[in-house]
């Protein structure tokens, strides 16, 4: 079972609403457009931002098996750069969902440029009721979307639309050890800010996964890996923090860049990469 989410008192609705579209645009400007960790060869790496979250989108799409031919439902799909990629390279039919208007557009109008529109599409779906066929899917990516669901009831949405021996690839963050209280009043305000419902550690993804009809077929932690993405995201963000105050005022730009700040100097704070496998019955 997930975990309560203590946090969500954090922020308001309100000030989610009115700080995620400017958010984003700040993101790209210190992230590029993949805002997801990034994979790094030590402290020491050179690596840009961008560099290390395309060397991180590569591994995940690269678990899903993805062939000319094959249909893939990518979960979460934010500004469609994953989706777009990976159809791009595979030649894959890729349907992205997701439920903010802004990055599907973004989406979108992403994979006309490329000339890709034919071979990407994205809707607006909410992944726990997503309204597709069932075993319509040859597999699933959850690139950093499970922390806005309860995996449960995730699981068994996405279990329904794959094909039997059909992959499921999951990338997100975990809670190393123990969720205490002091803990949660580090993290907990990011959390909020991204309407996170849980943070599931490992045995929770697999016990759900098992309950749905998926059997694990391989496990990495990419901790020590990706340990420096938030850390260099919020240096970035700190530099523009003139152009934060000027938009939100001082006093929410500052608990804005304390809640990024939480996060990133979390040494608990790990990330993991799944490959499920659904079963045939």
């Amino acid at each position: 079972m997930s975990a309560e989410p203590s946090w969500t008192g954090a922020f308001s609705h309100r000030e989610i609403e009115r700080t995620y579209a400017m958010l984003t645009a700040l993101e790209e400007d210190a992230a590029g457009p993949d805002r997801h960790f990034g994979l790094w060869h030590g402290t020491d790496d050179p690596a840009s931002v961008e560099e290390a979250t395309g060397r991180l989108t590569e591994r995940v799409l690269s678990q899903l098996g993805a062939e000319r031919g094959s249909r893939i439902l990518d979960v979460g799909c934010g500004n469609g750069r994953p989706a777009v990629r990976l159809a791009q390279t595979s030649g894959a039919s890729v349907v992205g969902i997701d439920i903010d208007e802004r990055a599907l557009r973004a989406a979108s109008a992403y994979a006309q440029q490329l000339g890709l529109g034919h071979a990407v599409r994205f809707q607006h779906a909410d992944a726990l009721r997503p309204p597709f066929e069932d075993a319509s899917f040859d597999a699933a990516l959850a690139f950093e979307s499970t922390p806005h669901f309860d995996v449960a009831e995730l699981y068994g949405a996405l279990a329904r639309v794959l094909r039997p021996g059909g992959r499921l690839v999951v990338e997100t963050p975990y809670v190393r050890g123990r969720t205490t209280r002091e803990l949660l009043d580090r993290i907990g305000p990011y959390l909020s800010l991204l309407n996170a419902v849980s943070l599931d550690p490992p045995h929770v993804h697999l016990a759900a996964a098992r309950q749905a009809g998926l059997h694990i077929t391989e496990l990495s932690d990419l901790t020590e890996s990706v340990r420096g993405s938030f850390g260099r995201l919020l240096a970035r963000l700190e530099k523009a923090g003139t152009r934060l105050a000027d938009t939100l005022g001082d006093e929410q730009a500052g608990r804005l860049l304390a809640a990024f700040a939480g996060w990133a100097e979390a040494p608990e704070v790990g990330g993991i990469l799944m490959t499920f496998t659904r079963t045939e019955h």
